[in-house]
């Protein structure tokens, strides 16, 4: 076992079944648009009426995350999932754990004429790319170009893709990819939403998506899944062939979350964030084993 340091995200949901989860944003949106139309009234007037457009087209909060189902009795529970690049495994897990609760998404990297980026699911979907700012533009039928992070200097624009219920969002850098490139990745980038509700992804033409175990300046980009999001606990699994050699390699995923640590066997890395506990039973206790 190997521990490494590195910032990252996180992911955590309630105890359910296997769900879509999400429900934030709309009405604090409904109402700053209530209280702008209230504020503006006049008593010797009628009040304006409100229409959809004064809540951006009524984005909705879509859910973007999948529950698998937790199988079995006594002290460990099994989940299947699947990886972006199609491959399944089984999740064996202690069931203090819970993992299956803590909600799933996928992750991975792309390169487009050289220039890499990295494709990750917002936990909140569109509502949370836009935050309550209007979309620049269509690149397709289902990718839109939104305004970068607010108050992120170094970033550029986000490319949303709609993929069933999933959105994926590939976050641009200041300068920018050149106009064609984003259309390459808008008309090369295709998903396919399994029946027990994973994304798998595959790309065309010039757009090349990363290799399990795929490594750039130290950082896994290789096809992972990430669980949990809205506690401190996350865990990140990730195939990558011949992992019993020690893994020079970390994963980023926000600065909120850093990974504690990290190890590798069977053919996986697991990397853990969150409190010492959960760490500690996660790269000791968890087991993944391929299935397809």
């Amino acid at each position: 076992m190997t521990a490494e340091h590195a910032d990252a995200d996180v992911i955590e949901q309630g105890p359910g079944g296997p769900r879509w989860v999400g429900l934030v944003g709309l009405a604090a949106l409904v109402a700053v648009s209530l209280i702008g139309v209230l504020n503006g009234r006049e008593t010797s007037r009628p009040a304006p009426v409100a229409t959809p457009k004064s809540v951006r087209n009524a984005i909705s909060v879509t859910p973007n995350a999948v529950y698998p189902e937790a199988d079995g009795a006594g002290g460990f529970r099994t989940s299947r999932v699947t990886f972006p690049h199609g491959a399944r495994a089984e999740l064996v897990y202690p069931a203090r754990l819970n993992l299956a609760s803590m909600g799933v998404r996928p992750s991975v990297g792309g390169t487009v004429d050289g220039e890499f980026r990295s494709l990750t699911a917002p936990l909140y979907g569109e509502a949370e790319t836009a935050a309550g700012r209007p979309m620049l533009r269509h690149l397709a039928p289902n990718v839109t170009l939104w305004p970068g992070p607010p108050g992120v200097r170094t970033a550029g624009p986000v490319l949303l893709f709609a993929f069933g219920d999933w959105r994926l969002a590939l976050q641009d850098e200041r300068a920018g990819m050149a106009f064609e490139q984003r259309k390459a990745w808008a008309g090369n980038l295709r998903g396919t939403v399994t029946a027990d509700g994973f994304l798998t992804l595959s790309g065309g033409g010039p757009l090349r998506l990363s290799r399990p175990g795929e490594v750039r300046d130290g950082v896994l980009v290789g096809p992972q899944l990430w669980l949990g999001g809205l506690s401190p606990r996350m865990l990140v699994v990730a195939p990558i062939p011949g992992c019993e050699r020690p893994p020079r390699t970390r994963v980023v995923l926000d600065t909120r979350h850093p990974i504690v640590a990290s190890t590798c066997r069977d053919g996986f890395y697991l990397a853990a964030a969150g409190d010492e506990d959960f760490v500690r039973r996660v790269l000791r206790d968890v087991r993944v084993r391929a299935t397809g």
